[in-house]
């Protein structure tokens, strides 16, 4: 599956036929007879009309002015729309794929015309009428505004469009061969332009993101309800909060009937084992055991969205409805946390201490949810009388001082943020300093463990225009792939990992992957760290990151210095803070994972010294290195 080279006027038709003959030989299944019926259509058109229709599905939008449909590689656009405006008996489109002059509301025009023509057609409305107040002139100057063809909305016989009818059937032709709607057919264009490289994978008819057509309609389903509450909070005032909580409730109303209805059609499945739970009680979340987990978990996200929009809102009741619907989810270590706090501020604070105390009582409880809930607690108690939990000393991480010009000063000598500012600072010939952050530990385990991320299991890739496994973040990532990591980390005991690991660099340079920044992985940095980091602290390092790694891929220190001539204690990593900035939570986990593998790691706190006094007197440097 290749992107058709750019040399080829009409690319993007080759990629579309690439992506419509892959949907039929893979998801033939999931299409109606009707849509079955419109791909075949498609397929038969002139190359001129195929192609004028595949542009028309690139452009935003579904309504195009045929005056302004200009393509050299089509020829005679007249000629190529005929085909295109013809009916289609048994069709998904019944009308033609596409139609000329179709109804339009007073916001698809709106969106078609520009400004001057709109003050042309309404000549009676003020001049100094601007676009956002088009729609609610119009409609009080014509009172009728009813859906009309472009000519009739302009007076204007000479107006003329041409309709796209294949909107939804192109979306689900297009989710149903990238497995999400966020890629398109530019893709295949960045791929083409070397913007996109992307590892190569073996993929067959098994390779696909859907088993069943329900599945389809879910996705779809769940896009929609997000994309109406995005356009329903863009649009309506915030002042009008009334409105808007009640279009909140019909989305979360709307979400938990997708659910049920999903559990419905697993239950109506001859083969399917799942163990249903009762949907009223679980707020929709009706599949237990699900046979989609990826579906579930878009579910949940949506979910966890309308939560913490609910609570920016100040609906802490409803909202804390809604992370309850997520305790047994992906996204409970997140939820619950947030479940507390809305509890907290509707007013029911004896509820959320119990909550709380209920949640760090379990044995199970992932270390970003318990570190969130330690920090509400004495609060929770001091608001019931109650007296403060004891809690474990966390350890501490060495401390320096720094003093380095301002931010406007360092800008002047080309030195950019107070990390660099700070690594300037801190370097000497002999102990060197990268700016790192998230950009070399996890990038030295993607490189350890390529073969594994890179493994065509199910549900894993679905084309060839990955960026990395699409399971990355569900909950059985690891567990599906434990022997295979684990076989990468014995590497870290017989010493291999580091040619693997330089191989790879060479190999791989360019190729799109999680965690990995090519243009920061330096050969320089790489060869720094594997010289000088010891295998056991990469091995430490690595296991935090897949604990969690959606959370654990950011929070790592911002500098590394290496000490190469050193013996011992080689390297150390440096947590960079602002005068105003605090620790965050992964940043305190990492930490904490250091002192517990005494990895070498130190919080340096900079205060800025002025232009001033940087004249008076030269910045003072804590370059001392390390015991060797």
């Amino acid at each position: 599956m290749q992107a058709a080279p750019l040399d080829n006027p009409r690319y993007y038709l080759a990629n579309f036929d690439t992506l419509i003959d892959w949907v039929c030989q893979c998801h033939a299944d999931l299409l109606t007879e009707a849509e079955r019926a419109t791909v075949d259509a498609i397929t038969r058109l002139p190359d001129a009309s195929r192609a004028l229709l595949v542009r028309l599905l690139m452009r935003k939008g579904d309504h195009f002015e045929r005056s302004q449909l200009q393509y050299p590689e089509i020829g005679a656009i007249e000629a190529a729309c005929q085909p295109l405006i013809t009916p289609l008996a048994d069709s998904a489109t019944p009308d033609g794929l596409c139609r000329h002059n179709a109804d339009l509301s007073l916001d698809e025009m709106l969106a078609l015309v520009t400004l001057p023509r709109l003050r042309a057609a309404f000549a009676e409305l003020p001049r100094s009428t601007p676009k956002r107040r088009m729609h609610d002139a119009i409609s009080e100057l014509l009172g009728d505004v009813t859906p009309r063809p472009l000519p009739a909305w302009l007076n204007d016989p000479a107006a003329d469009t041409l309709s796209v009818g294949l909107g939804e059937l192109s979306r689900r032709l297009s989710l149903m061969f990238f497995g999400n709607l966020r890629q398109n057919l530019s893709d295949f264009v960045l791929s083409e332009l070397g913007l996109l490289r992307c590892e190569t994978v073996a993929l067959s008819p098994a390779s696909r993101a859907f088993t069943h057509r329900w599945e389809v309609d879910r996705y779809l389903a769940l896009e929609q309800l997000r994309e109406d509450w995005q356009q329903a909070s863009e649009r309506l005032d915030r002042t009008a909060n009334a409105e808007l909580e009640r279009h909140w409730q019909r989305i979360v109303a709307a979400l938990d009937a997708t659910a049920s209805a999903a559990a419905n059609e697993l239950h109506s499945e001859p083969s399917a084992t799942h163990q249903l739970t009762d949907a009223h009680a679980t707020g929709g979340r009706a599949i237990d055991d699900r046979a989609n987990a990826w579906l579930a978990q878009r579910r949940d996200r949506l979910r966890f969205s309308l939560a913490r929009d609910a609570e920016r809102q100040g609906w802490h009741q409803a909202a804390a409805r809604q992370y309850a619907c997520l305790e047994d989810s992906a996204y409970a270590p997140r939820a619950m946390p947030r479940r507390v706090r809305a509890l907290e501020l509707s007013g029911d604070i004896s509820a959320a201490h119990a909550l709380a105390s209920e949640r760090l009582a379990r044995a199970e409880i992932t270390l970003d949810e318990q570190l969130a809930l330690e920090r509400a607690l004495p609060r929770l108690c001091r608001g019931l009388g109650l007296p403060a939990p004891r809690r474990a000393r966390a350890p501490t991480t060495p401390q320096i001082a720094l003093t380095v010009p301002d931010l406007a000063t360092s800008a002047a000598d080309g030195i950019h943020g107070v990390e660099r500012a700070a690594a300037h600072a801190l370097a000497t010939p002999e102990a060197p300093v990268f700016y790192v952050e998230n950009g070399l530990i996890p990038a030295l385990f993607t490189l350890l463990c390529w073969e594994v991320l890179f493994a065509p299991l199910p549900g894993a890739f679905f084309h060839a225009f990955h960026t990395g496994p699409a399971d990355l973040y569900r909950p059985d990532f690891v567990s599906r792939r434990q022997a295979a990591f684990e076989a990468c980390f014995a590497r870290l005991k017989d010493e291999s990992y580091r040619t693997v690991i330089r191989e790879r660099h060479q190999q791989k340079q360019g190729i799109q992957a999680p965690f990995v920044h090519w243009e920061l992985l330096s050969e320089e940095l790489l060869n720094h760290a594997l010289d000088c980091i010891p295998p056991a602290h990469l091995e430490a390092c690595f296991r935090h990151l897949l604990a969690n790694p959606r959370e654990h891929r950011a929070g790592l220190p911002d500098l590394i210095q290496f000490f190469p001539e050193h013996s011992s204690d080689r390297y150390r990593l440096i947590e960079v803070k602002a005068p105003t900035d605090r620790l965050q939570d992964n940043q305190r986990q990492w930490l904490a994972l250091f002192a517990r593998h005494a990895i070498p790691a130190l919080e340096c706190r900079v205060e800025w010294l002025s232009a001033t006094e940087a004249s008076a007197d030269e910045c003072s440097r804590h370059k001392a290195p390390p015991a060797s």
